[in-house]
């Protein structure tokens, strides 16, 4: 996950999970860990191989790019940007550049094979224009593949609350809600994917969902996004220092089975057979 909002860090102003904190690059790894084979599997089914161009949006941390850059190869190419593109490599094979999806225009307008977001359009207020922006950079046939989470679709930390430290994981997942909430995300955006790609005038429009639950790619996820907006939890009073103490610690003791919001992917095609007219 990364930022396309105002990357700023107090309480209750700009990005809740911004890149800008070292909790990001540990909330990249293990985002990475849960969902970069999911994606690179939509990734293959809708084409991309060698000679490809891929603009990947919101990139945040390296796999991704890395990913397609081994795809597409020396003849194709990819763009990676973010709003706080840090935590990117430039000269691994892909092209690396700054850009606020919420406020700046196309980069190559119709020319890109593929264009990809994961877990970005949540976060931006004007999704509707973020959508066409992105939908704006395909070439006649090219593809949209975004993944957002859902998580008014499955908002508990722990399915099975069947004890006072699940039970706390899931008021501090709640608590997280409400100050992502708090920040504009929209926490029902994964289910209308699939109208908003139809609406961005997208055809073959089709979604999948992915749900992982347990294992400690998920605890270690919940670990670093607790540490990473552990201040702001206080200072709204959703938590205190020992309830978030004791969860961290029954993280540590290996004593929940740690789920996350389902992740809704979605893909579209650009029509081949008709003139682009960008909103």
């Amino acid at each position: 996950m990364t930022s396309e909002l105002d990357g700023e860090s107090a309480p209750g102003r700009g990005y809740l999970l911004d890149n800008a904190r070292a909790e990001a690059g540990e909330r990249f790894v293990w985002l990475a860990e849960l969902f970069d084979g999911v994606t690179r599997g939509h990734v293959d089914r809708l084409g991309v191989k060698a000679g490809s161009r891929v603009w990947e949006v919101g990139a945040g941390g390296p796999g991704i790019p890395e990913a397609l850059a081994a795809a597409v190869g020396p003849t194709g190419h990819v763009l990676a940007t973010d709003i706080d593109p840090s935590w990117l490599n430039a000269g691994h094979g892909y092209e690396v550049r700054r850009h606020d999806l919420a406020a700046d225009p196309t980069p190559e307008p119709g020319t890109f094979d593929l264009v990809h977001a994961r877990l970005v359009l949540v976060h931006v207020p004007d999704r509707a224009r973020a959508l066409a922006t992105m939908a704006a950079a395909l070439r006649p046939g090219g593809w949209l593949l975004v993944e957002d989470a859902d998580t008014a679709l499955q908002p508990l930390a722990c399915l099975d609350d069947s004890g006072p430290a699940q039970r706390r994981a899931n008021r501090l997942r709640e608590a997280i809600r409400a100050l992502l909430a708090g920040r504009g995300a929209d926490l029902r955006y994964g289910r209308t994917l699939p109208r908003a790609l139809r609406d961005a005038g997208l055809v073959d429009v089709a979604a999948s969902g992915s749900f992982p639950v347990g294992g400690p790619a998920c605890n270690h996820l919940e670990a670093s996004t607790i540490r990473h907006v552990r201040a702001e939890l206080l200072a709204a009073g959703l938590a205190d220092d020992a309830e978030i103490d004791a969860h961290l610690a029954a993280i540590h003791a290996g004593e929940l089975d740690l789920t996350l919001a389902p992740l809704i992917s979605a893909w579209g095609r650009r029509p081949a057979e008709h003139p682009w007219s960008p909103g």
